[in-house]
């Protein structure tokens, strides 16, 4: 599916819907012929064929919202981690002035190149669908310059202490974007929902409609609004890839609001 994500909107959106509206219409002329040789009775066999299609469109529909929803629920919670890590990361540079230069410099360096490492190279791997690594030799380093330090007065303790549980906040924040990345539906999941679209184009196709031209509207209106959901769906399964995606924006946020107005060469 890499193809899908690498691909512009303009692109893939008009071939994933029109792909839908178009074999919906090609079910419709497919199966006219057949409905017209086999029913004897048009209005019996529209009400027998009604009762199928609302029972199957409340499954069906169920379904497709929920996948939907819980789709959306991921998107929304990795976009929630990568805020809070970006939250926890200017808390953390903030929190290093109260301590003694000759830790807190060396801290909000590293913090200053993690956010760099980030935004540069995290995300892009991300945007592949691959974990990224850049990052997490930076943050060892300032675990390691933080567990180094010891504190001389209450006061630096008291920052210490506070900088420590920032620190412990961030790295938590930090995992679930990283897990983020491989977060997608399982491929049975896919394989109802497709079955589950092709069933709809048949029932609809199935209709004893008079005119053709009205049964081809009915069944393209009706593909065309399965395909948007089925498309925003799939776009949003892989929360850093596609066109609706969870991007940098809030790291470069904290490198221009915080890091670049606090220390300008950082």
């Amino acid at each position: 599916m890499n193809w899908f994500y690498d691909t512009s909107i303009w692109i893939t959106l008009p071939l994933f819907v029109g792909g839908f509206v178009l074999l919906s219409c090609l079910a419709v002329l497919w199966l006219r012929p057949v409905v017209r040789r086999l029913v004897d009775s048009p209005s019996e066999w529209d009400r027998a064929l009604a009762h199928v299609i609302g029972t199957f469109g409340v499954f069906f529909g169920i379904l497709l919202a929920l996948v939907a929803l819980s789709v959306y629920d991921n998107f929304a919670e990795t976009r929630t981690a990568t805020l809070r890590e970006a939250a926890q990361l200017t808390a953390l540079y903030r929190g290093t002035t109260a301590l003694p230069e000759d830790i807190g410099e060396p801290i909000r360096d590293n913090i200053a190149e993690y956010v760099h490492a980030v935004i540069d190279e995290d995300f892009a791997s991300q945007k592949r669908g691959v974990l990224p690594e850049e990052s997490a030799s930076l943050v060892d380093e300032v675990e390691h310059l933080l567990h180094g330090f010891e504190a001389e007065t209450l006061s630096e303790q008291a920052e210490y202490v506070q900088v420590l549980a920032t620190f412990d906040d961030f790295v938590e924040a930090r995992r679930e974007r990283i897990d983020a990345t491989t977060l997608e539906l399982p491929t049975l999941f896919w394989l109802v929902l497709w079955v589950g679209a092709a069933v709809n184009a048949v029932l609809i196709a199935l209709i004893y409609v008079q005119r053709k031209r009205l049964h081809l509207v009915m069944a393209g209106l009706l593909a065309l609004f399965i395909g948007l959901v089925m498309f925003v769906t799939a776009d949003m399964d892989h929360p850093y890839q596609g066109s609706i995606s969870v991007g940098p924006g809030a790291f470069e946020r904290v490198l221009q609001q915080t890091i670049e107005r606090l220390d300008p060469d950082g």
